[in-house]
C-alpha cells in the first residue's frame, strides 16, 4: 500500500510496505499517537485497508471495560461512568482504550443540545442519541471514543422502537437493525436495516408478530453473527444480521407459581451469550447459564451462591446502623473474562448497598475490588446512584473510522 502525502525527511525514508507492517504492530493508542506525527502517517493510518487489516490482526475477545450510565433528574446529559476490565497493572500503562480521567465521555464528543445518552454498544462501537428531547425530534449517532469521532445516522422515517449496533471487528463493517413500528397492526414490528457500506435504511423481510410479552429491543446483544433479543415473557428472539433471517430462540421455562421471567442478567462476554434468571428478592444462590452455539438450548456454566458475601456485608452494615437485610439485595451487573498472565479470570460485577462486589465465578468466592477493579471503590461511595444491568454497556477497544 503507497500513501500519497509527501515525506517529511527524517521521520521515515524507506518504503510505505515496510512502515505500514510496523505501524499494524503497534497497540491503538500508540497507533493513534502516530497520526499526529505528520500528514503522511495519518494517510497511511487511515487508509480504509489499513483499518480493516488492522482490526482483523487486533481483534479483542475480552471487553476492554464498560460504561455504567444512570440517569439524573434535571441534569442536562447521564451520569456516566468507565469502568476498566483489565487488570490494574494494564490500566495504567495505556493501550488505547478510555478512562475515566483522560478518554472524553459520548457526551463531550457529541455536540447536541439535547444532551446525548447511550442506548447500545457493541465491540468498540456506542450507538448514541439526543437526550431530553421528544422521540420524533430523537438524533441517532454512532460514536467512537478512541478515535473521537461521532456520525449522525440517517432517520428510518418511521415510529422507532429500538436500534441496536452489529459490529465485526475483524470485517470492519457495522451493521445497524432498527426495530419499528409496522402499520399491520400495533402487536407487529418491522426490522430495518443499513450499513456502513449499504447505505440508506431499508426493510428486511416481512412485519412480525410480538405478543405483550416485553421483549427488551433496546437490550439486544450480539453474539455468534446473530442479535439476540429476550424479554420478560416466554419467547425470545434472533436475528441473523448477514442472512437477514429472524428466528426464535428457545428459552428456559418459567418456575411455577411466577407470571414472567425474572431476569438477572443477559449479555455477551469472553465469546459466550450468558443469562441469569433470579427469583425472589433476597436470593444468593442461581445458577449462570450459557447458550450452545448451535442454539440447542441453555446449559448451566457457573453455580453462584452469595450467601457467604451477604454474611459478611450484613455485619458490616450493623456496625453503620443499616439493617442487615439490605445485604441480601444485590443485582448482577456485568459478566467479565479478562486475562491475567497465562490464566483467565471469569467473574461478576455485582452492585451490592454501598457499593461493589466481586466474585469470581470458578473459585465461588468473593475478590478484593481494591486489587481486581478499584475504579469501582470511588464510584460505589457515591449514595444514591442505583445501577442495573440493563444501563451497563460494554465496551471493546476497536479500531474503526466512522
Amino acid at each position: 500500500m503507497r500513501g500519497s502525502g509527501a515525506a517529511e525527511p527524517g521521520l521515515w525514508d524507506g518504503d510505505d510496505d515496510v512502515l505500514v507492517t510496523i505501524l499494524a504492530l503497534l497497540p491503538l493508542k500508540a497507533l493513534l499517537r502516530c497520526k499526529l506525527v505528520c500528514r503522511r502517517w495519518r494517510h497511511l493510518i487511515s487508509d480504509p485497508v489499513f483499518v480493516s487489516d488492522y482490526s482483523r490482526r487486533h481483534a479483542r475477545l475480552h471487553s476492554s471495560g464498560f460504561y455504567l450510565q444512570r440517569f439524573l433528574f434535571c441534569e442536562p446529559n447521564p451520569s456516566l461512568k468507565f469502568v476498566s476490565c483489565d487488570p490494574p497493572e494494564e490500566s495504567l500503562s495505556g493501550s488505547g482504550r478510555p478512562c475515566a480521567d483522560s478518554e472524553p465521555s459520548p457526551a463531550n464528543l457529541i455536540e447536541d443540545e439535547n444532551g446525548v445518552r447511550i442506548w447500545h454498544s457493541c465491540n468498540g462501537l456506542l450507538l448514541c442519541s439526543s437526550f431530553r428531547c421528544p422521540d420524533d425530534d430523537r438524533v441517532y449517532y454512532i460514536c467512537t471514543p478512541p478515535t473521537r469521532q461521532f456520525l449522525p445516522l440517517p432517520n428510518p422515517g418511521c415510529r422507532i422502537e429500538a436500534i441496536n449496533i452489529a459490529f465485526d471487528p475483524g470485517q470492519a463493517l457495522y451493521r445497524l437493525v432498527c426495530v419499528a413500528a409496522s402499520e399491520l397492526s400495533t402487536q407487529h414490528r418491522q426490522i430495518l436495516v443499513c450499513s456502513s457500506h449499504s447505505g440508506p435504511w431499508r426493510k428486511s423481510g416481512k412485519p412480525f408478530l410480538v405478543s405483550d410479552e416485553l421483549l427488551l429491543f433496546e437490550r439486544g446483544v450480539f453474539w455468534n453473527g446473530r442479535l439476540h433479543w429476550v424479554g420478560r415473557g416466554r419467547s425470545a428472539l434472533r436475528f441473523h444480521v448477514k442472512d437477514e433471517v429472524l428466528m426464535e430462540m428457545p428459552m428456559p421455562p418459567i418456575p411455577e407459581g411466577w407470571s414472567e421471567r425474572k431476569l438477572g442478567y443477559f449479555g455477551e462476554s469472553g465469546g459466550h451469550l450468558y443469562l441469569v434468571e433470579i427469583y425472589g428478592s433476597v436470593t444468593t444462590a442461581f445458577d449462570v447459564m450459557e447458550m450452545a452455539r448451535d442454539y440447542s438450548g441453555w446449559f448451566v456454566k457457573y453455580h453462584v451462591n452469595l450467601e457467604a458475601v451477604a454474611r459478611d456485608l450484613a455485619r458490616s452494615l450493623l456496625q453503620r446502623n443499616v439493617h442487615a437485610v439490605d445485604a441480601y439485595k444485590f443485582s448482577v451487573l456485568h459478566v467479565v473474562h479478562r486475562q491475567v498472565g497465562e490464566e483467565e479470570e471469569c467473574f461478576m460485577v455485582l452492585r451490592i448497598p454501598r457499593g461493589f462486589a466481586l466474585y469470581d465465578l470458578k473459585k465461588n468466592t468473593a475478590m478484593d475490588i481494591g486489587d481486581s477493579m478499584p475504579q469501582l471503590m470511588s464510584i460505589g461511595q457515591e449514595h444514591g446512584l442505583v445501577y442495573t444491568w440493563e444501563r451497563v454497556f460494554q465496551y471493546m477497544d476497536t479500531f474503526c473510522y466512522l
